[in-house]
């Protein structure tokens, strides 16, 4: 007696492997064509950041007299440092040892205060883009779903989960414009 398959003739299995792959593309095209909208990416955060909205927030933040006077003061220890190191350039391979030492110090406390003066200038900024980032939010969802009901999108992914992505795959600016528009 004979296994199960053994008197199935070789054409037939070729036919048999024909029509599974016809098949299995059959499927494979089918659901493509039954799969809803296109792809796009989108970057939420900078579409409300770009917002008119957030720049007048910004804009205000930089009228505030005491960010102002923190960018007055980041922009005289930029001056400093630029003025110690043409200082050490000019003169600096006649100096002893202590007035090396003296001027090494100087530039660390300069250095720490830009620092210091920095973070503070990026807390206020932070402070104000998370304002507006929450404040946004849900205004944000809701045009969001406007934009993939009426423009027929069946995938949005993060714009920074994306190897790669031209510009006409990116909806960030006309969300951003939607936003603006949106009451």
């Amino acid at each position: 007696m004979t296994g199960g398959f053994n008197y199935i003739k070789e054409e037939n299995i070729v036919t048999a492997i024909q029509k599974i792959f016809a098949a299995a593309l059959l499927c494979v095209f089918s659901a493509a064509s039954l799969a809803q909208g296109k792809v796009v990416i989108v970057d939420i955060q900078a579409a409300m950041l770009s917002t008119e909205v957030a720049q007048k927030e910004l804009a205000k933040l930089d009228k505030n007299p005491e960010f102002a006077s923190l960018k007055a003061k980041m922009d005289g220890l930029v001056a400093d440092m630029k003025k110690l190191q043409a200082s050490a350039e000019k003169d600096g391979l006649t100096w002893s040892a202590d007035q090396q030492s003296e001027h090494r110090k100087k530039v660390e406390y300069v250095r720490a205060d830009y620092e210091l003066v920095g973070k503070k200038l990026q807390a206020e900024q932070q402070a104000v883009m998370q304002k507006v980032l929450q404040d946004l939010s849900p205004k944000t969802r809701t045009v969001l779903e406007q934009l993939i009901a009426s423009d027929n999108i069946g995938l949005v992914l993060n714009s920074q989960a994306a190897l790669h992505a031209t510009a006409a795959y990116d909806i960030t600016p006309k969300l951003t414009e939607l936003l603006n528009k949106a009451k």
